[in-house]
């Protein structure tokens, strides 16, 4: 499955321009709603990864960001920043390497990302995804295993918990690489207006 890594801001995209255009070394931001942006940083640039960038795109905002890595479907971490310190670690699968692994996430706090909703909070989406339990069917495994079947599911529900819309969350769910790869398909529900090419990124479209 995908693997990808975005950062929500709390501030709408035109606000954010500056200051992404001086700590991004590459990549993109597109909007998230009226009062969110997303920034697409290009994860193989040396600390451009979404954990080094959202420090000090908080301390320079001045407003909480949420950063979130998804790996290949299997594990989910987020990491809120406020004003250049990380605040708070959320993580569905932190033994995931250990041989005899607890499945049960770290972090699985709802009270810390209740910066981020648009609207009103689904507390118990958002406990029960925290928890790595799926309230939907579709997103349980068939053979019984506990939790998502894919961690881009837990991630969709927790911003859906936060009462973020489906085309904020598809794009929060984007890479900087697949951005890339797929530039007409980035046309197609970007305009140019909405894309803001950071660093030496190229323009995909």
């Amino acid at each position: 499955m995908t693997t990808y890594g975005t950062i929500l801001i709390t501030v709408p995209l035109e606000q954010a321009a500056p200051v992404l255009r001086e700590v991004c070394t590459a990549g993109y931001a597109t909007p998230a709603g009226p009062r969110f942006c997303l920034a697409h940083p290009d994860r193989f640039v040396d600390d451009n990864d979404v954990f080094a960038l959202a420090g000090p795109i908080s301390a320079e905002l001045g407003v909480p960001v949420l950063a979130a890595f998804q790996y290949d479907g299997d594990r989910l971490e987020l990491e809120v920043w406020r004003d250049g310190v990380r605040a708070h670690r959320y993580d569905s699968r932190p033994d995931r390497d250990d041989e005899n692994p607890n499945r049960a996430p770290v972090g699985a706090d709802p009270t810390a990302f209740l910066d981020f909703a648009t609207g009103p909070v689904d507390s118990h989406r958002l406990a029960s995804a925290l928890a790595d339990t799926p309230i939907d069917a579709e997103d349980v495994d068939v053979d019984g295993e506990p939790g998502y079947v894919w961690a881009q599911a837990l991630h969709w529900d927790v911003l859906r918990a936060l009462s973020h819309p489906d085309q904020a969350i598809r794009r929060a769910q984007w890479d900087y690489c697949h951005m890339c790869g797929a530039p007409q398909a980035l046309a197609e529900v970007l305009s140019s207006t909405e894309l803001v090419v950071l660093g030496t990124a190229d323009r995909p479209f």
